[in-house]
């Protein structure tokens, strides 16, 4: 999937790689393979909860994003209803 949207310009979701730690360097060596003359539109999307096994040259090289509640959720959420009538 990777290779045939690298041509064409689709996005590859893999999930929970984490799960996959003997796939790991093949999936670091595919993502050292991709160079700037592949699709611009190509996209390649890895979910993964943390992991000594996940390859460091794939973290360095990534736009990272995570999903953590805010600090204090509790006390904000807490805070609006507090503030609301019962009008």
């Amino acid at each position: 999937m990777i290779n045939e949207n690298l041509t064409r310009g689709g996005w590859v979701l893999l999930m929970n790689c984490h799960l996959a730690v003997s796939w790991m360097p093949v999936l670091e060596s595919i993502c050292e393979s991709i160079d700037d003359t592949k699709h611009r539109d190509f996209r390649l999307w890895l979910t993964s909860m943390p992991t000594p096994a996940f390859p460091v040259s794939i973290l360095q090289n990534s736009v990272k994003m995570t999903l953590e509640p805010p600090s204090g959720l509790k006390q904000n959420v807490l805070g609006t209803y507090e503030a609301l009538s019962e009008e």
